[in-house]
């Protein structure tokens, strides 16, 4: 969110919502504004300090797998098995290690970074629990993605779920990928997941997941879309019920920059790297031409498995079950579900660029 602080004397103003009890009407910025806000000591100076996103915590961080589920793990791993070479990966934003405890079984090191201390309790409880004794697979590092240093350099960089977009200004966008590059091998690649919110102006979004004991989680996500700030920014709202009574609630609001595949593109060959690929929704949907740079045809991942429903469930032809596959049924997302293989033009959608460096 883009928040700003007083260090004097606390008053908070929120560029999205503006400050009705002072007239200031919303989606103006704080720098635009001359005058006295802050109750006490006015705005002289530069008291005001832009705050940093919130962290993932509380329910949203106890349940993000929940609903994020099995996106973009097969993706990733496949695109690591295809390496020559044992590949070395950087996670950014590792959070929950949803991705990075699957991808260290076949990746020859992994590190992870985050600076949510309950994402990284999660992500440090699946690791323990996966390698036991050897838990130098897969290292957590708490930090910031801009200032980390692990001392190491990485064959393979990964910036899942929308982390690039977490950064609204430029100049920050640009110093990430910098920083990136910074810590790439000479022939490195780096894989970045932008988010598309729903078609429209105002949007909304429902989910539900029934847990054991008679649990059940709701989560709404409220947001809008602003062309012209180049933002979009959502609440997401939990809800959960045991055996029908509500028993907690929590909710948390969030910022991200509205970035288009080709937007990033051209950031990233600013910064030295060469685009040589771009996948919708992990390779389930062909995007559009329109969404591609000139020199980087769609790809499709191949998606046919092996088995037959007869093979895998002994079952006669005209039985409508379908068999669970890892690798096939990779629904999910957060905070949007990208609806699978089923694509819709008003729907959130989620494209993958990756670049090597040059």
């Amino acid at each position: 969110m883009t928040f700003w602080k007083c260090s004097f004397c606390n008053f908070m103003y929120d560029d999205w919502y503006g400050d009705s009890r002072n007239g200031v009407p919303a989606g103006i910025s704080l720098p635009e504004i001359a005058g006295s806000l802050c109750s006490r000591c006015g705005m002289q100076g530069a008291r005001h300090k832009k705050q940093a996103s919130p962290f993932y915590t509380g329910m949203e961080a106890e349940y993000y797998d929940q609903f994020a589920g099995k996106a973009g793990i097969a993706f990733y791993r496949n695109w690591l098995l295809e390496q020559e070479m044992s590949p070395v990966v950087l996670e950014l934003g590792v959070g929950t290690g949803r991705i990075a405890t699957e991808v260290a079984e076949k990746a020859g090191a992994v590190c992870g970074v985050d600076w949510s201390p309950d994402m990284l309790k999660v992500a440090k409880t699946k690791r323990d629990r996966i390698f036991r004794g050897k838990t130098e697979r897969l290292e957590l590092l708490e930090s910031d993605v801009m200032d980390f240093d692990s001392g190491k350099s990485f064959s393979h960089i990964i910036c899942s779920d929308g982390l690039f977009q977490h950064f609204t200004h430029i100049e920050d966008q640009i110093a990430l990928l910098q920083r990136i590059r910074s810590n790439l091998q000479e022939g490195g690649s780096v894989a970045i997941d932008l988010m598309l919110p729903p078609a429209g102006e105002e949007w909304k979004t429902a989910r539900r997941k029934r847990l054991p004991n008679g649990k059940v989680v709701y989560q709404q996500v409220a947001g809008e879309t602003s062309l012209r700030r180049q933002l979009f920014h959502f609440s997401v709202t939990y809800e959960a019920f045991i055996d029908g009574v509500e028993q907690t609630r929590y909710r948390i609001e969030r910022e991200y920059s509205l970035l288009t595949p080709k937007e990033l593109g051209l950031l990233l060959s600013m910064e030295g790297f060469k685009v040589t690929h771009t996948y919708e929704n992990y390779g389930l949907s062909k995007p559009w031409r329109t969404a591609l740079l000139t020199e980087v045809q769609p790809m499709l991942a191949p998606l046919h498995p092996d088995e037959t429903l007869d093979e895998v469930l002994g079952v006669r032809k005209d039985n409508l079950l379908r068999p669970y596959q890892e690798d096939v049924w990779v629904n999910g997302g957060y905070p949007f579900d990208t609806e699978g293989v089923q694509a819709n033009a008003n729907h959130a959608s989620r494209f993958t660029l990756i670049a090597k460096v040059c």
